[in-house]
């Protein structure tokens, strides 16, 4: 038996992505309100202090976990075009685009409605989370499908970047109102902007996040053809991420870390702890995959499958209002923990639904991951 035919087959869905995508939608729905709660009944007590502090953004310059949220989420999307796209390598690359950028519209049309009515007027917010997705995978994966070869999309990225820190460092500084990023805003971007003077959703955050969704490509193409035994294969990306990481972190100084102008270093410390944590989730999820460690991840896997249902669900519905009605009267039985025990329901109502949607297999739930 030669050395390539003793390596496992790769499965053909990689689960920790499902999993991954899940553990940071769960973040989202309610997971940051849980963990300030019981910061804010436990003040002597430092890790669920120091966990609090990261649940919240950093004020500008700076980098807690929960900026890291949503770029941990168009990494995987990322990844995740490295299966979806691979049908359209051998043919015309016509119907991968208009997949593409169909996408991106209709999710830039729900982000709309997340911001609020659509009064198609200068105090309604033009740019969102949705569409950032959206648009960011619509360039990410046209570059894909043109340039084809991962050197091409990986020059692809690093020329995003090049561009993004040399428009930084030559057209602005880095304040809210004196960035390239704000007055790109102030001038393109209609309509009300997040920050007042900038977006974080604007323009340029958009083609930066460009470069972390080809990273993540690249990461899930890696994971697709390598031939490394499996151990050395999750030990080799969590080492790659590590040092991206600490690359950015280095140049933190002179050219700051920012997430709502997604400066280069930023790009490059998000796609770092993206690759570390999808190196443990795959060994974990798709490497370990018998027993508990299949099992571990089952509840995760359900909001990562349905990860557009949840978010909309919770931006859109008033899930804490029917919270409430549901289980303020369980949680009366134990006043002491009445707020805990409605943030934990209220995580578990949100589970409860997206599980229903998954077991009646809607397809439209699960079109923004593919």
């Amino acid at each position: 038996m030669n050395a390539a035919s003793s390596v496992p087959t790769r499965s053909p869905r990689l689960h920790s992505l499902d999993a991954l995508r899940g553990l940071d939608m769960l973040i989202i729905l309610g997971l940051d309100a849980l963990i300030l709660l019981l910061a804010s009944r436990n003040p002597e007590n430092g890790f669920l202090q120091e966990a609090a502090r990261q649940m919240t953004h950093a004020r500008w310059e700076g980098l807690h976990l929960y900026d890291l949220v949503f770029p941990v989420f168009v990494f995987i999307s990322g990844a995740s075009m490295s299966f979806s796209l691979a049908k359209y390598t051998g043919t015309s690359i016509a119907p991968g685009l208009f997949h593409l950028w169909k996408r991106a519209f209709g999710l830039a049309f729900l982000g709309l409605l997340v911001n609020g009515t659509l009064t198609w007027t200068e105090s309604m917010r033009y740019a969102s989370v949705l569409g950032l997705i959206g648009f960011s995978c619509a360039i990410a994966g046209t570059c894909i499908l043109l340039c084809r070869r991962t050197g091409a999309v990986a020059s692809a990225a690093g020329f995003i970047l090049v561009l993004i820190t040399l428009l930084q460092f030559t057209c602005g500084n880095f304040t809210p109102d004196g960035s390239v990023n704000s007055w790109v805003d102030r001038h393109w971007l209609p309509g009300r902007l997040h920050g007042g003077v900038f977006d974080p959703e604007g323009p340029l955050c958009v083609v930066s996040a460009s470069a972390l969704c080809m990273g993540g490509w690249i990461a899930g193409k890696f994971l697709k053809e390598s031939r490394l035994p499996p151990v050395r294969l999750c030990t080799a990306m969590a080492g790659a991420g590590l040092l991206l990481f600490c690359t950015a972190r280095m140049l933190d100084g002179t050219y700051p870390i920012i997430k709502s102008m997604w400066t280069g270093t930023f790009v490059l410390a998000a796609a770092g702890i993206s690759l570390t944590f999808l190196s443990l989730f795959h060994l974990a999820v798709d490497v370990w995959n018998e027993g508990k460690w299949a099992q571990w991840a089952f509840p995760l896997r359900v909001i990562g499958i349905n990860a557009l249902a949840a978010y909309l669900i919770h931006s859109l519905l008033n899930v804490h209002e029917l919270n409430r009605r549901i289980f303020s009267g369980m949680a009366d039985l134990f006043p002491p923990f009445q707020p805990v025990f409605l943030a934990v329901s209220l995580l578990l109502l949100q589970w409860l639904a997206l599980l229903f949607l998954d077991r009646r297999r809607l397809p439209f739930i699960k079109k923004a991951v593919k």
